[in-house]
């Protein structure tokens, strides 16, 4: 974290905060659960562009967003998200990749709070489809054990939902390389928001266990559920409030 991010994060943030708040209608439960220090992992679901925006809102400590890979090659987007001291993290593997990754390594180790959304652009492509929150890739799941950090799971969820514009495909394809990118993108808007931040989730039980690709998978997938819970407020003793003990490794989701 450069001061001159924290800065610009800080000003965009009193600057856009009312506007946001006048129009999104948010309501923030859970704010209290980010620790005041340390570091953490901070996942949520993905349906807008305006979810980072919503969360920083709620959110008191500086959160390193992770951003797409092809965000830093658009105009426009590439100055703001530097700005704003997001970081890329690229979706196709290889090199580069593992480059991203230890950005956020390092963040981490320097005790900040790195923000990523594992739907990636999915939910972007097709936002009307029953499923709400599309699967996670499991990337994120595999950089806590190996960074040694709790998650934190929170929800952005939207009693209404507009899409304000789509992209159309062509245009799409020219900087997001998967199939679905040639649907177009939609950016939805969102009425009366709230966000919950659940209960850091601590992840110590497998820090002394080899990071198969089983115990990766199924700590993402149980992380996605109790994201899709926050998300349709169900469960908020257990995983928003705390007033319900609830064991990560042992307890069903």
């Amino acid at each position: 974290m450069k001061m001159s991010n924290m800065i610009f994060y800080e000003a965009s943030k009193l600057f856009i905060s009312p506007v946001l708040d006048w129009y999104c209608h948010i309501d923030v439960e859970g704010a209290d659960n980010v620790p005041e220090y340390g570091p953490a992992l901070l996942v949520s679901n993905h349906r807008s562009l305006l979810d980072p925006i919503i969360i920083g809102y709620s959110v008191e400590r500086y959160i390193n967003f992770a951003a797409a890979s092809y965000s830093f090659k658009i105009p426009v987007s590439k100055q703001l998200y530097s700005w704003l001291g997001a970081f890329p993290l690229s979706i196709y593997g290889g090199k580069e990749s593992e480059e991203h990754i230890q950005m956020a390594k390092d963040l981490l180790a320097n005790g900040e709070i790195v923000g990523i959304f594992p739907e990636g652009v999915q939910s972007f492509f097709n936002p009307h489809r029953v499923s709400k929150i599309a699967n996670f890739k499991t990337g994120f799941a595999q950089l806590a054990l190996e960074a040694k950090v709790p998650i934190i799971p929170c929800a952005v969820a939207a009693e209404e939902e507009k899409e304000l514009l789509r992209v159309p495909g062509f245009l799409t394809s020219m900087y997001v390389k998967i199939p679905a990118a040639k649907e177009g993108v939609g950016f939805v808007v969102y009425k009366d928001v709230t966000c919950r931040v659940g209960r850091p989730i601590d992840l110590s039980p497998y820090f002394d266990e080899a990071p198969t690709k089983a115990l990766i998978d199924r700590i993402a997938g149980r992380i996605r559920r109790i994201v899709i819970k926050l998300y349709d407020g169900e469960d908020p003793d257990r995983f928003l409030t705390g007033e319900k003990p609830f064991d990560f490794a042992k307890d069903k989701v």
